[in-house]
């Protein structure tokens, strides 16, 4: 008998004790983040819970700093406290990046920054770059990111990952509630994220003598042993693969498609299966094919690079392709950095206009202008494949600020015949991703005014008319309630984001061309 994991088992990323996701994989980040957005949410928790309890139960509060688990006063308050030494450390680093920042670059106005070397306190020193800008006046930094991952400030023994059955499409929000054992059925496992136990048991197929030897390995005996055993099931017969063409949407901003036998899964978010109540149709991970040939991530956002679909297609996947960034700051990132350590292998990045051959089909990397608050990050691309004499292109969360953009873009690439485009038109304050990541907070008015916009009707009727395409899909609206582990968005009709995509809708239709809002799950070509 061969085993493998249930359709509705969620294996979920855990780093420092809070659900992981890409800016709490690199220290620097991780370390502002425990100080400037976690310490706060559990200190007031602590506090007073109910306050938690009444903000978790309102819809407008969805997103919000409060722990969703509040009834879990004495487990969260013992694990706070267990976890003093980890914030201990993280609290070093948060310091030296402060004083970086704070008191030592201040005092430099665009005489020689070699002194500064001597001053930096010792958990950067020898970890950072210091440079002006382009005004010869500002000092600033990036990190020289593969020696953050070396030092002790990186530790993989806070990665876990945590088993619990799935049994319903609507997922809790996740970033503010620190990842414990709530449930009799979930189990928390001290385990890299990056183990190759990991990709073995999300490939299945286990034997007897495989799964015991998992098990002992993960450190489970007795009634944790016997829990691990209770999420695995007897492994199906395999099936026939699918050969043909196909292009599929898969829900949000994910994208499936087969082309001459070579495979593309873009921005990957799946949900589960195997519970009864679901969306019917629904694409999941037991839809996926054996191989996927190329991976492509538009940008760092959760909803776009999620880790907990990330580590259980690992296995799959042969070529990462990523947007190009060397800026190694706070708010960027490297993305081929985040990635390698996730334990992926092979990640390719590629610029602006930068054209690859993979396999039977071409991708370019287009630019990709908004979104991220006015903040100066490169990691973020839309992808342009071109599958024979069609060409598709997945522009993500693109805002078209610059009018003229897209249709000089179109002057170098030609139509596109299929566009794929984001339209969360009112989308969170920045502060909502990067704000634990600023040197000093932003007053409301200015932060309200940097929001994480996706194109609205005006903005993505232009980028219609640049590229004339014969169909138009909207996509990455966090429709699909499984979004709501990472993302909090409440539509009615009256949402701005429903008005604008219907508007675009409308208006592609009316020139007698394809057109229609995604959601859930669709075939959009064999």
């Amino acid at each position: 008998m061969r085993y493998s994991l249930r359709q509705d088992i969620a294996v979920e990323p855990v780093i420092a004790g809070w659900y992981g996701w890409s800016y709490l994989l690199p220290p620097q980040t991780l370390a502002r983040f425990v100080r400037n957005r976690f310490t706060s949410i559990i200190d007031s928790y602590l506090s007073d819970p109910q306050v938690h309890a009444t903000a978790v139960r309102q819809r407008k509060m969805h997103g919000g700093p409060w722990v969703h688990a509040y009834e879990h006063y004495d487990r969260i308050a013992s694990w706070y406290q267990a976890a003093a030494p980890q914030r201990e450390r993280l609290g070093e680093l948060f310091e030296a990046i402060r004083q970086v920042e704070e008191e030592i670059l201040p005092r430099y106005h665009g005489e020689c920054l070699d002194p500064v070397y001597q001053e930096l306190p010792s958990a950067l020193a020898g970890r950072l770059e210091v440079f002006y800008g382009r005004d010869n006046r500002t000092a600033d930094y990036r990190f020289i990111e593969p020696l953050m991952y070396a030092s002790e400030y990186y530790d993989e023994t806070w990665q876990q990952v945590r088993f619990g059955p799935v049994t319903r499409d609507a997922r809790e929000f996740a970033l503010t509630t620190p990842m414990l054992e709530y449930t009799p059925d979930q189990l928390l496992v001290d385990v890299p994220l990056n183990c190759p136990l990991l990709d073995l048991i999300f490939r299945g197929g286990l034997t007897e003598a495989e799964l015991a030897d998992v098990t002992a390995r993960f450190g489970l005996t007795d009634q944790r042993a016997e829990l691990f055993a209770s999420y695995f099931e007897p492994a199906p017969q395999p099936t026939g693969t699918a050969t043909g063409d196909v292009l599929e949407y898969v829900g949000h901003a994910c994208v499936f498609a087969r082309h001459d036998g070579t495979t593309f899964l873009v921005d990957p978010v799946l949900s589960y299966g195997g519970y009864p109540g679901g969306a019917e149709h629904r694409f999941t991970f037991a839809d996926l094919p054996e191989r996927i040939d190329y991976l492509l991530i538009t940008h760092n956002h959760q909803d776009h690079m999620l880790f907990e679909t990330l580590i259980r297609i690992r296995h799959r996947v042969g070529t990462v392709l990523i947007p190009k960034s060397s800026n190694a700051s706070l708010v960027d990132p490297g993305l081929g950095g985040i990635l390698r350590r996730l334990g992926f292998s092979r990640v390719v990045e590629v610029d602006d206009l930068d054209t690859l051959d993979c396999g039977s089909a071409q991708v370019v990397a287009l630019p990709f202008l908004g979104e991220h608050g006015d903040l100066r990050i490169r990691s973020k691309t839309g992808w342009l494949i071109r599958f024979g004499e069609r060409s598709v292109l997945f522009a993500a969360d693109s805002t078209n600020i610059a009018p003229t953009m897209y249709a000089k873009v179109a002057e170098v690439i030609g139509r596109v015949d299929t566009v794929f485009i984001g339209m969360e038109s009112i989308g969170a304050a920045a502060s909502w991703i990067y704000g634990p990541l600023y040197g000093a907070p932003l007053d409301r008015r200015t932060d309200q005014s940097r929001r994480l916009n996706g194109s609205n009707f005006q903005q993505a009727k232009d980028i219609v008319d640049a590229l004339d395409p014969d169909e138009v899909y909207v996509y990455a609206m966090g429709l699909e309630p499984w979004l709501g582990v990472v993302m909090a968005i409440d539509y009615d009709e009256n949402h701005p984001a429903i008005v604008d995509s219907d508007l675009l809708v409308k208006h592609v239709r009316d020139k007698g061309r394809t057109a229609d809002r995604l959601q859930l799950r669709r075939t959009l070509r064999r």
